[in-house]
């Protein structure tokens, strides 16, 4: 038992990020069971990019994942625990998104400068092309300039309001924990060739522009859903 419970740690966590916002659901003033069609899109719109991504940079040994603690089981090369992610990842963060926008109300704080979002995408999309010979830095920096260019463009006015913010705190907070836990074991190790080597605690730096690009583009595609 102990030794099936620590090779299936990655999807445990996996979906244990899951049962919360699932539970509640179904809470009469929240009904977030109606915004399942947009979650569903969304997740898919976004996620199927990034999983793609996965799956060729482990096949390019940018990462490869730890047997010890995420099974053997392999599909494309990625272990069970990283699809749920794609799941539900999505799915808590939407939730979050949702239940301080009626709990707490969303307001508009400030109107951004849409010069200044892509100043922002040319500076990650600079960076790209500067450390090009890093294949995870590069990728990572690049879907950052990505996010920044498709917000300045298609939801200019989201980085203004409240709710974006809170939900941007809340990602970051829940990945350094759960990160943070995956990266300790390891679940998963990177290649010195591909990544700058920093790291906050046991996080490389490049995971943090990989959450940055994933949920910011998450919340974009939903806002437009």
């Amino acid at each position: 038992m102990g030794h099936w419970l620590k090779a299936n740690t990655y999807t445990l966590i996996a979906l244990g990020v899951l049962a919360g916002p699932l539970a509640f659901s179904f809470e009469s003033s929240l009904r977030f069971w109606t915004h399942w069609p947009a979650v569903a899109l969304a997740a898919a719109v976004v996620g199927l990019p990034f999983l793609v991504w996965d799956i060729l940079v482990v096949k390019k040994g940018h990462w490869r994942f730890n047997p010890e603690w995420t099974g053997r089981f392999r599909l494309f090369g990625l272990p069970l625990g990283e699809y749920l992610f794609f799941v539900t990842v999505p799915y808590a963060m939407l939730f979050s998104y949702e239940a301080f926008r009626t709990l707490w109300l969303d307001r508009v704080l400030f109107v951004p400068p849409v010069a200044l979002v892509f100043g922002l995408a040319a500076v990650f999309f600079g960076g790209a092309v500067l450390w090009r010979r890093q294949g995870y830095t590069a990728l990572a920096l690049a879907a950052s300039g990505l996010y920044f260019a498709v917000t300045a463009v298609l939801v200019p006015e989201l980085p203004g309001t409240l709710g974006f913010w809170v939900y941007l705190a809340f990602g970051f907070v829940a990945f350094a924990v759960v990160n943070g836990v995956y990266t300790a074991l390891p679940t998963i190790h990177y290649s010195p060739a591909a990544v700058w080597g920093r790291r906050v605690g046991t996080i490389p730096l490049e995971d943090f522009f990989y959450n940055l690009s994933f949920l910011g583009l998450l919340l974009d595609v939903y806002r437009l859903l």
